[in-house]
């Protein structure tokens, strides 16, 4: 059974309506599927925010520039403004900050504000980031409306303009969720290293829906640390270390050794990556209704409500 879809209002939900819906593994799938093309398509690109904390803050350079073209008193992008934008967070130290943004000059993601004073060091965003960001967001918007039959990516797609409006939001909502930007520790392993995300996408995109109170293992099929190593540009001593901390904590195994045969992971692994991606979802899902200019509580919480019976088991 299928939630009705407001053509006007796309819908909004927190991360625990999104992980009982019916679709929604079918959503983060597609979701998955994407970000690893991408990966694929750019490494060069998706590597530099390869992990948590660049992803951040890459999240939020980008969000003051989208403010900063919409309001031009906005502050701009500069290392102080980033600090100010993320303070209290506890993302990285000062010295980050400004490490950070001088290899985003570097790469070509930002460049000097016309007419920039040296000693303000204010920055704006290039066409590749703008890109980058869309196509990202874009991806997140398919995968909600696959979770709920929405029209968000052909909204977004009628009106690119929205972009510059749920972005930053987006980027906020995160910010202020303590468990985005402090994972569980089963899946901090994964997130806060070079490409860990990707590996993770790799071996939970294709996990079927979970039956209550489940505890065995799950078949994911053969998987090779090295051959993941080379489809996503990631150093083998690197990849074997991950899979060497997953697999002493219990998340990810072989039937055989040396890992050989089936390969396996656990659902503690595969629940935690679940309502983690469900955190960011709910927040795409958010800051687009706002950027749309619809933000009716009451219609949000009855679409919330109706979600609730179409659930995966827990």
């Amino acid at each position: 059974m299928c939630l009705p879809v407001l053509a006007t209002a796309p819908l909004a939900y927190t991360a625990d309506a999104l992980v009982r819906m019916e679709r929604f593994r079918d959503g983060l799938a597609s979701a998955a599927r994407e970000l690893l093309e991408t990966h694929l398509a750019l490494p060069r690109e998706v590597h530099y925010v390869a992990d948590l904390q660049r992803w951040l803050l890459s999240q939020m350079t980008v969000a003051l520039h989208f403010e900063n073209q919409l309001d031009p008193t906005a502050p701009p992008i500069s290392p102080m403004n980033l600090i100010r934008a993320m303070q209290g967070a506890g993302i990285a130290s000062r010295n980050t900050f400004y490490t950070f943004l001088q290899e985003m000059r570097r790469y070509g993601f930002i460049v000097p504000m016309p007419g920039d004073d040296r000693r303000q060091r204010f920055s704006q965003a290039t066409e590749k980031s703008e890109q980058l960001i869309r196509r990202y967001f874009d991806i997140h918007l398919r995968a909600l409306d696959v979770v709920d039959g929405g029209q968000r990516y052909a909204m977004s797609s009628r009106d690119p303009g929205l972009l510059f409006r749920a972005q930053p939001r987006f980027a906020r909502l995160l910010l202020a969720q303590d468990d985005w930007h402090r994972p569980p520790h089963s899946i901090a392993k994964f997130v806060r290293s070079d490409s860990g995300s990707s590996v993770l996408h790799d071996l939970i995109k294709d996990v079927p829906a979970l039956s209550a109170g489940m505890t065995s293992p799950i078949a994911v099929g053969k998987v090779s640390p090295n051959a993941l190593s080379q489809r996503y540009r990631i150093s083998k001593t690197h990849t074997a270390r991950l899979f060497g901390l997953a697999r002493e904590a219990g998340l990810v195994g072989w039937d055989r050794s040396s890992n050989r045969g089936e390969c396996w992971v656990s659902p503690e692994l595969v629940h935690a990556y679940r309502r983690w991606q469900a955190v960011k979802l709910a927040a795409v899902s958010q800051a687009f209704r706002e950027a749309c200019g619809n933000t009716d509580a009451a219609a949000v919480e009855a679409y919330e409500l109706a979600a609730g019976p179409y659930a995966e088991s827990r």
